[in-house]
């Protein structure tokens, strides 16, 4: 199963329409036209947490609204583009 660096989630989802603020950690909301969908990641700032393993991922996988695994690290590495996580956030009719 795949990993991801730290730097490659908040680079990939700066990226695709997140937005970000720094409290105990570095929180992601997506927003789309000023308002913000929902969908949500956040990363670590310990030590611990410069890569993100398959369980991590899957945490994540929920917050971004997503089904697979491998839909987080396309939307991350982008082979998902910012219209097509638009798109499938709109047939799961959170938009």
């Amino acid at each position: 199963m795949a990993t991801l660096e730290r730097s490659s989630i908040e680079e990939g989802l700066l990226g695709k329409g997140f937005v970000t603020t720094e409290k105990h950690h570095r929180y992601f909301h997506h927003a789309h036209e000023g308002r913000e969908t929902g969908a949500y990641a956040f990363t670590s700032r310990g030590s611990k947490f410069k890569t993100y393993g398959p369980e991590l991922i899957a945490r994540m996988k929920k917050t971004l609204r997503l089904d697979t695994n491998q839909q987080v690290v396309d939307l991350v590495l982008c082979p998902m583009s910012a219209d097509d996580y638009l798109a499938l956030l709109r047939e799961k009719r959170v938009l």
